[in-house]
């Protein structure tokens, strides 16, 4: 097979895990390091001491319902809270929503309304500018903390570097790699710059995706979709989207009123621990349409560093494979139930030989979409996964990368061939 016709039939969507390499904090690590901060006693503390006491109590409640749900599944699964799912606890409580996991529930009526009636007298004596304790908590974490926690260290991105030299191995073929990232961080955006990514903005602003990129195009090797936003995207009062450098570029220039243009509870403009609901707004609304089209367009599905936990995304791939034979690549060192983690062996391209295993990772999606905590209608999602379209390759991000473009991409080319063989067998048993 040509290189142009591998790429073209491939989708890469990226999780957490991909930019760990670079020390971006994955999601349980944040908040491990808001559980040191609202321990710190100092003055100069973010958090308030009601705001600590409403952080421990939620925390206690998410590492609870964390071991319930890893003893429903009867042992098979183990649970982990992180920080999404603190961010979504909070807002449902906040807008008192219905669907709030035990031991919320039990103490709804008298420690929740204590704090926030202590938090609510406080603001008005102090003349806060935020007097819902949940919005000031969300708000902190949003702005204050995970621009923080996705820092990345230049010098750790040598793991790129395979790829990199890939593209350059490939100089006049004109293919272009579609990836799609549930990551807020620049790490791809910073790293390939000189190959001018596209993600639908055009000087700064959100033009959409059907807008023609005003790069080159010979040039340009990476479409890059940012489902969740990004750290430098910004919504303005006007309902404008721009990369933040060049709206601060833009406010000079036509001399916008800082208090006009400021919107605080979009910048960054980011989906955290929304859920779905968010995605009836632009970018979102075009990113997810432009992921569901991809995945129909493509046949191999190389998913890197994602965990699975959002039953919304979970319900577009899963979707995307019923009733043809897409394969959904899963890379990941650590994936899925004990048994699979504990007994890995792995053939020449790195898939696990256990036997029956894509079986058990069909298993452990369902169990995900099936868990309330996840999704308000849980009934509603997809949760029959086809065992023979997932494949699973137990190694860490920079392995694959180094392993699958290096040679000029020639592991990958033999990978997506041996998925074209076993097609053609399926599709044309007679030929």
């Amino acid at each position: 097979m040509e290189i142009k016709e591998v790429i073209n039939k491939s989708l890469f969507f990226l999780g957490g895990g991909f930019s760990e390499p670079a020390e971006c904090k994955m999601s349980s690590e944040m908040l491990d390091d808001l559980r040191a901060r609202i321990q710190n006693d100092s003055e100069k503390s973010l958090f308030n001491e009601i705001e600590k006491e409403t952080l421990n109590f939620l925390l206690s409640c998410l590492s609870y319902h964390c071991e319930w749900r890893s003893i429903q599944s009867g042992g098979r699964l183990k649970f982990y809270p992180n920080i999404e799912e603190l961010i979504l606890l909070i807002r449902r409580i906040r807008d008192r929503e219905n669907y709030l996991p035990y031991p919320v529930t039990g103490n709804w009526a008298d420690k929740l309304v204590q704090l926030e009636t202590g938090f609510n007298s406080r603001a008005i004596k102090k003349g806060y500018e935020i007097n819902n304790l949940f919005s000031s908590i969300e708000l902190k974490i949003k702005k204050d903390l995970l621009k923080g926690w996705l820092e990345f260290d230049e010098n750790k991105l040598s793991y790129l570097e395979p790829l990199k030299k890939f593209f350059q191995n490939y100089p006049v073929e004109n293919f272009c790699f579609d990836i799609c990232s549930l990551n807020y961080d620049l790490v791809l955006d910073s790293y390939f710059s000189e190959v001018a990514p596209w993600l639908g903005f055009s000087n700064g602003k959100w033009v959409g995706l059907e807008s023609e990129p005003s790069t080159d195009t010979e040039k340009r090797r990476i479409n890059l979709y940012k489902l969740h936003g990004s750290l430098n995207w910004l919504r303005n009062t006007a309902g404008d989207i721009w990369e933040k450098e060049k709206w601060e570029i833009q406010k000079k220039t036509v001399m916008i009123d800082e208090e006009e243009d400021q919107d605080l509870n979009n910048d960054p403009f980011v989906i955290f621990g929304q859920g779905s609901k968010t995605f009836s707004v632009e970018p979102f609304f075009s990113l997810i349409y432009h992921f569901r089209r991809l995945l129909q367009d493509k046949e191999y599905l190389f998913v890197i560093g994602y965990s699975f936990f959002d039953p919304y995304i979970n319900n577009l791939l899963i979707s995307a494979t019923l009733g043809t034979n897409k394969k959904i690549i899963i890379i990941n060192p650590e994936f899925g139930p004990k048994e699979i983690c504990k007994n890995l062996t792995t053939n020449e391209f790195g898939e696990c030989k256990l036997l029956e295993y894509k079986q058990k990772l069909a298993e452990y999606i369902k169990e995900i979409q099936k868990n309330s905590f996840y999704s308000e209608l849980p009934e509603f999602n997809v949760s029959y996964v086809k065992p023979d379209s997932l494949t699973y390759i137990p190694w860490k991000t920079e392995e694959f990368i180094e392993k699958y473009f290096s040679n000029r991409g020639r592991l990958l080319i033999r990978l997506v061939q041996k998925f074209e063989e076993e097609r053609n067998k399926i599709e044309k048993p007679f030929e």
